[in-house]
């Protein structure tokens, strides 16, 4: 398992996704249509599998695979 999500947040122009360790992944909004056209209440209503794998909004019908997502980066590009 390369990351555990224990939070996710939204600015301007990115997802950021807080990991167990202490690090961050941050993706391009644009990446995730649905939810750059989201409001701020409906980003912020969303779950954390109890593996830290899955996230999930409902109101949205959205979810996201978090290993998916950490796949392609290497750890340089987690800050």
């Amino acid at each position: 398992m390369k990351g555990a999500a224990v939070n996710v947040h939204f600015d301007a122009k990115f997802l950021v996704l807080d990991l167990a360790d202490g690090r961050a992944a941050y993706f391009p909004l644009e990446l995730f249509p649905l939810l750059e056209s989201a409001s701020p209440m409906e980003r912020g209503h969303f779950a954390i599998s109890i593996d830290r794998q899955q996230l999930h909004w409902p109101e949205l019908g959205e979810d996201v695979d978090v290993t998916a997502l950490l796949l392609p980066l290497d750890d340089a590009k987690l800050h």
